[in-house]
């Protein structure tokens, strides 16, 4: 019988590195408030907070800002009433993002487990224990290291109340441990979290929101004219806001983890030429299909992750990742990006398992509510 998520835990082992190298002053006092908390609101206010100011990756710094994240918080207290009860309370508050995400308000989900004894853990064998227990407790099958792991997320169709658009969404760890080392864009104050952010949904909930913004002016409509228009409404902002995340990444004493590329000398050697939408002048002479990284962005638990490396080890290599799963016009659909009709992908033999990944990670289909027992459950508990 493998052992529970408490027994995990204690053999988690002090990180030397850590005790001779502070937190950095914006994680050091979000621990601080964070260890504070007594109840989950306040640890979401805290959350909340850090990722608006210091989330290197725009998207969740968008839905931070504007409340489109929901959150499961746990504590070590909660691991005490044992695994079941753990997961019971990471799926209710599945289901209630999968309710709040149908109607619209909420693209992100975040399941953070406030411990101070894992924030200040070595990253090792031990802590991989953990993170791969918490992943399966939340994505309720067996998880192992350097895959990709998604979750899916539905938006109500305003044509049809039965129907819905679905995201697949990569989740993703972060951890106190990358504060200061090479990996520091996956840090995060307080412990450890596991985060899925719906870039497609929350372009599609976006340029719902501004359709209806515009009908509210258009129509007087004086119960509409509060809807705000969202910063996301397309796949092609989307695309300039990806490349912006790849471009902030921290500049630590190994470089940056994740890297732009430049354009090659012809252009016509892209996979997709010419760009699809006009860049910002800062991103105009950098590739728009492919960017570098140090570890793969879209692996839910890379081992690098989980070894004590402050520095990236020599033998690391640059992984060639992509831009394209955003525009890629080879879909059925050419018009897919700009009027989201949620076409299926074509699945043509020349894709690779991974590309169709990442992929359907923006790219929606539309089915029938009927046909996902948890989006009905959700609606179920959670109708507003």
């Amino acid at each position: 019988m493998p052992d529970d998520l408490q027994a995990l835990m204690s053999r988690l082992e002090k990180d030397p590195w850590r005790q001779e190298h502070a937190f950095t002053p914006e994680v050091s006092v979000a621990n601080d408030k964070l260890f504070a908390t007594t109840s989950d609101d306040a640890a979401v206010g805290v959350m909340s907070e850090w990722l608006a100011k210091y989330q290197p990756c725009l998207f969740g710094r968008i839905a931070a800002k504007r409340e489109q994240l929901s959150y499961c918080v746990l504590r070590e207290d909660d691991l005490r009433h044992g695994d079941e009860s753990v997961r019971d309370k990471i799926q209710r508050c599945r289901r209630q993002w999968t309710a709040e995400g149908f109607y619209g308000q909420r693209s992100g989900f975040i399941v953070f487990l406030i411990s101070q004894r894992i924030a200040e853990a070595a990253p090792n064998e031990s802590m991989l224990a953990v993170a791969r227990s918490v992943a399966e407790l939340y994505l309720l099958q067996d998880i192992a290291p350097d895959q990709i792991y998604l979750d899916e997320l539905f938006l109500e169709t305003p044509t049809s109340p039965v129907a819905a658009w679905r995201w697949a969404a990569g989740v993703n760890y972060f951890c106190a441990q990358g504060d200061g080392r090479w990996w520091h864009d996956h840090r995060i104050p307080g412990g450890m979290a596991f985060s899925v952010n719906s870039v497609g949904h929350m372009a599609k909930s976006g340029k719902l929101a501004e359709s209806l913004s515009d009908l509210a002016a258009d129509l007087d409509l004086e119960d509409l004219a509060s809807i705000d228009k969202q910063p996301v409404a397309s796949l092609f902002k989307a695309l300039e806001l990806a490349m912006m995340t790849i471009d902030r990444a921290a500049a630590t004493e190994s470089g940056k983890a994740t890297r732009l590329l430049p354009l090659p000398p012809d252009h016509r050697e892209l996979p997709v030429f010419p760009c699809p939408v006009q860049l910002p002048k800062p991103l105009e002479d950098k590739n728009y299909c492919t960017y570098g990284g140090y570890y793969h962005t879209d692996v839910t638990l890379p081992r690098e992750y989980f070894a004590p490396d402050i520095q990236r080890p020599q033998q690391q290599e640059q992984l060639s990742l992509d831009f394209t799963y955003l525009f890629d016009d080879s879909l059925d659909n050419p018009d897919f990006i700009r009027m989201g009709k949620g076409l299926r992908i074509r699945e043509s033999e020349d894709l690779s398992r991974e590309r169709l990944l990442k992929r359907r990670r923006s790219l929606e289909d539309k089915v029938m509510v009927e046909q996902s027992a948890r989006l009905v459950n959700a609606l179920k508990e959670f109708s507003r």
